[in-house]
């Protein structure tokens, strides 16, 4: 069964891969995730700045990927794996990366805006110039991440881990003021009684 699945899926273009994962269900949308990787599609440059809006990708394996640019809006990633993959440039408006795995991940001037990051693990995490207005990192896991220009106006850090947060007087804090020196980041993670 696996060989026909192999032989029928080499018959595809990347188009139309691409096309199944922008409007299948999860399932399917998984199985066009893994054709493209067998031909190497996901490493190699070609799905950068690609319209993957609302795409159903929740648990998929994207690490080391380059999705510079790439439109994930909407996109349902929960539980999605993306260690050391290069996000820079992203569109993940509205994104739901709940219990998502970013470690490593490069997502230098990504928007994020509005995105659903509860449980997010953000671990050493290059967020920096980032657009975090609104997002939900609910007990994320900030751990040297570098935050440096990031704007995290109106973002939820209720339980986050920001223990060794990298950051620079460009940075804006969840209650709109820029960073500083010395900042009790407690004030944005402790969870209300």
């Amino acid at each position: 069964m696996k060989r026909i699945k192999r032989f029928i899926g080499s018959l595809k273009s990347t188009e139309q891969y691409i096309q199944q994962i922008k409007t299948s269900h999860n399932g399917a949308a998984l199985d066009a995730l893994y054709f493209l990787q067998e031909r190497g599609i996901l490493k190699d440059g070609s799905l950068r700045h690609t319209n993957l809006q609302r795409a159903k990708l929740a648990t998929a394996k994207l690490a080391t990927g380059d999705f510079v640019g790439v439109d994930l809006s909407h996109a349902d990633l929960s539980r999605a794996y993306f260690y050391n993959a290069n996000l820079s440039q992203a569109n993940l408006e509205h994104a739901k990366l709940v219990e998502a795995n970013l470690r490593e991940a490069k997502l230098s001037y990504a928007n994020l805006s509005h995105a659903e990051m509860t449980l997010c693990n953000l671990a050493r995490t290059d967020l920096s110039s980032a657009n975090l207005e609104n997002a939900n990192l609910t007990g994320a896991n900030l751990w040297n991440t570098n935050i440096s220009g990031a704007n995290l106006s109106g973002a939820s850090l209720n339980g986050a881990n920001t223990d060794g947060v990298m950051c620079d007087t460009s940075t804006i804090l969840p209650d709109g003021t820029p960073w500083s020196e010395g900042i009790d980041w407690t004030k944005f993670t402790q969870l209300a009684e």
